[in-house]
């Protein structure tokens, strides 16, 4: 798909975030240390003190970060994690369903999940999460028939993939799975159940206990404690509300305006998730947010008859597993399509055991069933044809407010890739002081920079007034300072020497935005 789609470029902070972090892997550390004038690179989704790192969790950054190894391409890491859930998720399939449907979930896995959508076309993830979702699910059927160290091996790898990418969202798909396997431990005895134990549980067990230790070996090398994650330091400092809607809204100052920007626009959507009033209506648009990602008009053929599996005492875990990840969603304030990728295979299982009854039902009194069930595949592959040669088909968003559809894809961010090309052709280290205008998008950030600040090429600063710009000037005294001033995003912003005088718009005195949620 090159030829006609490209490797992406980062859009979002979040997509950087995960940047910096395989970078920083590369360099054989989990985080850096605090830089001089740290407070000109303060910016969303990294922290600052009391290292230099990431807030996330560290998977999505962990794929990254081999894709770059072993190609040189950050992006090669997306490539790798989405063709992992592919064949994770073909495997899956293949315990709870007979050879023809497993593979042709996998080929819709492929189509839908591994060539438009943002799981493959961005850094934001979503991949990883379906991953290990996908093997905690598929070792279940092979450990219930017999128990063997190899499908609980695997279990225990997706449950460490879940931890490390989602564990919210992994925890609601891991519970069903645990109470299920209890369940038919206790109905064991004797030598049987010690088997079972032995290489079923234990596995799983261990493998668990190892992953929580390397959590907490992580998050005392960022943190400083092996209990506090990076996510809550930078939510602390810069005061962004949680996602779950009862936890209160805590006003906080910010120095800069997009900053501050995007914690009001944070707060509001805060407030609409708790607003009992508007909950039902943003529900609805969520609801088809996802289904557009996950279904769309070709598959809900088959969606209509995955009820069917509801009443199937085989198909009682993936429904299961569906409904507890589905019901993490209902108390969040978001919910984007890599939320709740861990249950991608649980729906896939489902969706397929509703083409079944669909088949069956065609080929026994329903002619038009049957012919409408052996269209669906090809109408997918119709469209992706259709979307991969016809470029008037390529939905290209250039907002935060993106079609969260399995067939769109986003350009970037050009203005930022024109002029890091035009400074990346200078001579010698840059230095771009940035000053955001009020018609900015707090979301196009450009203060954005790798793990070793004072080696790279271009470092990306905020103005901050000209006593404090003067001392970022003098500590990078070996690069040449520009100004970006940053209004209108639909443009490209002008880019020109930084000179400072008293009497300059350059000399400002900082201010402290502080908002109080009314």
């Amino acid at each position: 798909m090159l030829p006609f789609q490209g490797v992406p470029q980062p859009l979002i902070v979040d997509e950087f975030s995960h940047r910096l972090l395989a970078e920083t892997l590369l360099l054989g550390r989990v985080s850096n240390p605090t830089p001089p004038m740290w407070e000109h690179l303060q910016t969303m989704q990294v922290i600052l003190r009391p290292t230099y790192a990431s807030m996330y969790m560290p998977a999505q950054g962990f794929f990254l970060a081999i894709g770059k190894a072993l190609t040189g391409s950050l992006w090669a890491g997306v490539v790798l994690s989405v063709a992992l859930m592919c064949m994770a998720i073909c495997w899956a399939l293949r315990g709870w369903l007979p050879p023809f449907w497993a593979a042709l979930g996998g080929l819709i896995a492929i189509l839908r999940f591994g060539l438009f959508n943002y799981w493959i076309n961005s850094y934001w993830g979503g991949a990883v999460s379906a991953l290990g979702g996908a093997l905690v699910i598929g070792a279940f059927p092979r450990l219930a028939r017999r128990a063997r160290v190899g499908p609980a091996v695997l279990m225990g790898l997706g449950i460490a993939l879940l931890l490390f990418s989602r564990p919210f969202e992994g925890a609601a798909v891991c519970a069903p799975v645990a109470v299920a396997m209890l369940a038919r431990l206790t109905r064991l005895r004797g030598r049987a159940r010690l088997v079972a134990l032995l290489r079923a549980a234990a596995p799983v067990v261990c493998l668990l206990v190892l992953s929580a230790g390397m959590l907490a070996w992580y998050n005392a090398k960022v943190t400083g404690s092996p209990l506090r994650l990076p996510y809550e330091v930078n939510q602390q400092e810069y005061g962004w509300p949680l996602t779950l809607a009862w936890f209160p809204v805590v006003p906080h100052a910010h120095e800069f305006r997009a900053m501050h920007n995007y914690f009001l626009w944070e707060v509001a959507e805060h407030k609409k998730v708790a607003d009992p009033a508007s909950r039902v209506y943003l529900n609805a648009l969520d609801a088809g947010m996802l289904w557009a990602f996950f279904v769309g008009p070709a598959l809900t053929a088959y969606l209509v008859f995955a009820p069917r599996a509801f009443r199937d005492r085989r198909m009682q875990l993936p429904v299961a597993v569906l409904l507890a990840g589905l019901a993490t969603l209902l108390v969040e304030q978001s919910r984007y399509p890599h939320y709740c990728s861990p249950v991608t295979a649980a729906y896939l299982i489902l969706l397929l055991q509703g083409a079944r009854h669909m088949r069956a039902i065609g080929a026994r009194r329903r002619p038009w069933l049957l012919a409408m069930y052996r269209f669906v595949p090809l109408a997918i592959l119709l469209v992706v044809a259709a979307r991969a040669t016809v470029p008037a088909l390529s939905h290209q968003h250039n907002s935060f407010n993106l079609d969260m559809s399995w067939c769109c894809s986003r350009s970037g961010n050009p203005h930022r890739e024109q002029i890091v090309g035009s400074l990346n052709r200078m001579p010698g280290k840059q230095l771009v002081i940035v000053r955001y205008g009020t018609r900015h998008r707090f979301l196009y950030e450009w203060v954005l920079n790798g793990p070793d600040i004072d080696k790279q090429k271009i470092v990306w600063a905020h103005d901050m007034g000209s006593a404090k710009n003067g001392e970022l000037i003098r500590y990078f005294s070996g690069r040449r300072a520009w100004l970006l001033d940053l209004n209108d995003d639909s443009k490209l912003p002008p880019l020109s020497p930084y000179e400072d005088s008293s009497g300059s718009p350059q000399a400002r005195t900082p201010r402290a935005w502080v908002t109080l949620p009314r």
